[in-house]
């Protein structure tokens, strides 16, 4: 989304940084969803709870990270196996790094899990 200049009372752009904000995260877009917060805290730190919004968006965006990289990892080690067991060919091999990701995938979701703790 291009930058565009806001009008009206700072209370009224905070409003709209703010509803923008929500809708990002509840898109699970967490780097829009930081950009309109970072605007919110940068002009008025005390704005509802934007603040911990941000944290909380920060968060969530490095998790996602480290969720592609648990996947990506897993797949590595799937064509890994597959390569010290002679796969016998691409579609195995395929088949393997796909299997991979979607493990490396879930041992990501645990590992966020167990890092965050228990739900309240």
């Amino acid at each position: 989304m291009p930058k565009q200049m806001l009008s009206g009372t700072l209370d009224e752009q905070c409003e709209f940084l703010y509803d923008l904000a929500l809708d990002k995260m509840e898109q699970g877009s967490y780097t829009g969803a930081i950009g309109a917060l970072q605007e919110i805290v940068r002009y008025a730190p005390d704005y509802r709870d934007a603040a911990q919004l941000l944290q909380e968006s920060r968060a969530r965006k490095a998790e996602s990270r480290w969720l592609i990289v648990f996947a990506f990892l897993g797949g590595i080690v799937m064509i890994g196996v597959g390569t010290l067991f002679q796969a016998s060919n691409d579609a195995a091999f395929l088949a393997l790094a796909l299997a991979g990701a979607g493990l490396g995938y879930l041992a990501g979701i645990g590992i966020n899990r167990r890092r965050r703790g228990p739900r309240v």
